[in-house]
């Protein structure tokens, strides 16, 4: 890998960590103070709306944004196509969602969803919009202006809803957030770059980037359908209110995979584009990439597990308790999940989206056999059938990683399984020996070993903290 590229895919994780680390602190902040003033069944109703917006988000795109990201170079007219085709289909779908309102409330037995559908059909158009330049920032890996966008985006419909939420409009200062988020969120980006759509279209350029995009496009649609089903499912087995103290739980999951390792997932995918032709540099990026995450997540994961009931109780109110089991499962499946986000990136870098796509097909379909488990037997049988399901999905992974490009098997399990062999050991003894000891005493306890573990090993994501700790250093003094 060339100095340009490593300097520049470094200063893009730094500025996407930095504006991850201060979006999600500014929205964990917001999320607290919502959770105080609103009460789970709001959460769960939009939650059950949100499930049609979010598909309708992977139909406006096709996956040409990331045929045009895998692309070394792109004429401006494939930008200016694939900006008209993304702005036809969001329109499309924000009718489609309007007349699909009625229908909506109707199945989930709740009025109220008819009307909140009608305020977040807007949200594919925004959406459209924005889509090119995001694209364009991505592919030249400027993730300070994204990482200020979306904060500025965050921030401001964060405190719009708080205060709409403090004035008794309820679900509605929820709609507003997601709302007032994406139209901000595509305002912003068209100031931070200056390419505008030219009056040009080429159905040429679209089906040569279709020729690509096509699969992904599948395998978003059926990623989409699939994370929703859970939603759907407890929205209508259970109760929205029930929903509502899932959806936290997944919400705070998201917000630790965040801080710990989506930056480096983001970029990845650009970087090992410009890699695809570099067999050597591309396999050091990513094994490189691998163990820095491995070591990374479990630093964050661990303490959070051992302290989720102070985490769940303290922030949110004693009222989200239940929210404590839901968040202690999916968040212990985050110790592979972005493993598995980077195997699938460097696929598609490489231009297997057909493999990445039946790869996410199985993923998919296996995902729904912990909700069938939930339903019939509870939430312990959840709970092992999803860690079954995650774990398998994972090795599927690392033995297609051995197929197309040949990196030991082996080798991928050993990268994970030693920065959470502490961990582990943690996890053993609390269950057996721990109980009833203080969880800040097993939290602090953890970070101080895996510290020193780290070291000792002298681990990627130790070497690239404490290297990064000493040029901060050092500029500084210069």
């Amino acid at each position: 890998m060339n100095k340009e590229l490593s300097s520049k895919s470094k200063k893009a994780f730094f500025w996407d960590l930095s504006g991850a680390f201060v979006r999600q602190f500014v929205s964990f902040f917001i999320s607290i103070l919502l959770a105080r003033l609103l009460g789970p069944e709001e959460f769960g109703l939009v939650a059950l709306s949100m499930i049609v917006i979010n598909i309708s988000n992977a139909l406006t795109d096709i996956g040409f944004t990331n045929a045009l990201v895998q692309q070394k170079t792109v004429k401006d007219i494939a930008y200016s196509s694939v900006f008209y085709v993304n702005i036809g289909l969001g329109f499309t779908l924000s009718i489609i969602i309007v007349g699909l309102s009625s229908w909506i409330a109707l199945f989930f037995e709740n009025n109220e969803l008819k009307y909140i559908c009608l305020f977040l059909a807007v949200i594919p158009i925004f959406n459209a919009l924005g889509s090119i330049h995001t694209t364009i920032l991505t592919k030249k890996l400027d993730f300070r202006s994204l990482a200020v966008r979306n904060t500025a985006a965050t921030t401001i419909a964060g405190v719009i809803a708080i205060i709409a939420a403090f004035y008794g409009l309820g679900v509605y200062s929820l709609v507003m957030q997601y709302v007032i988020s994406a139209a901000l969120g595509t305002l912003v980006v068209w100031l931070a770059i200056k390419w505008k759509p030219k009056w040009e279209f080429s159905v040429y350029e679209i089906k040569k980037l279709f020729s690509y995009s096509s699969y992904i496009f599948l395998d978003n649609i059926l990623r989409r359908v699939f994370i929703n089903i859970d939603t759907a499912f407890i929205g209508k087995v259970f109760s929205p209110a029930v929903l509502g103290f899932y959806n936290r739980a997944q919400s705070l999951k998201s917000q630790v995979e965040t801080y710990s390792t989506q930056s480096l997932s983001k970029i990845i995918f650009p970087v090992l584009s410009q890699l695809q032709d570099d067999n050597e540099g591309f396999i050091k990026m990513y094994n490189k990439t691998y163990k820095l995450v491995s070591g990374l997540i479990v630093l964050l994961i661990a303490p959070l597990y051992f302290l989720a009931e102070f985490v769940i109780i303290s922030l949110l109110g004693e009222e989200w308790r239940f929210s404590i089991t839901f968040f202690k499962i999916l968040i212990l499946g985050s110790l592979v999940a972005p493993h598995i986000g980077i195997m699938a990136k460097a696929l598609l870098a490489k231009g297997f989206s057909k493999t990445r796509f039946k790869m996410g097909l199985v993923q998919r379909v296996l995902m729904l056999f912990p909700l069938v488990a939930w339903y019939y037997f509870g939430l312990s049988v959840f709970a092992a059938t999803y860690f079954v399901v995650v774990i398998l999905m994972f090795l599927l992974f690392v033995y297609q990683m051995k197929f197309k490009f040949d990196i030991k098997v082996d080798n991928q399990i050993s990268y994970i399984l030693l920065p959470n062999l502490i961990f582990l050991i943690f996890l053993i003894t609390d269950y057996f020996v721990y109980s009833g000891v203080n969880q800040w005493i097993i939290a602090g306890s953890f970070i101080v070993l895996q510290t020193l573990f780290m070291v000792l090993l002298k681990h990627e994501s130790y070497l690239f903290i404490n290297n990064n700790i000493r040029s901060f250093y050092k500029s500084r003094i210069k």
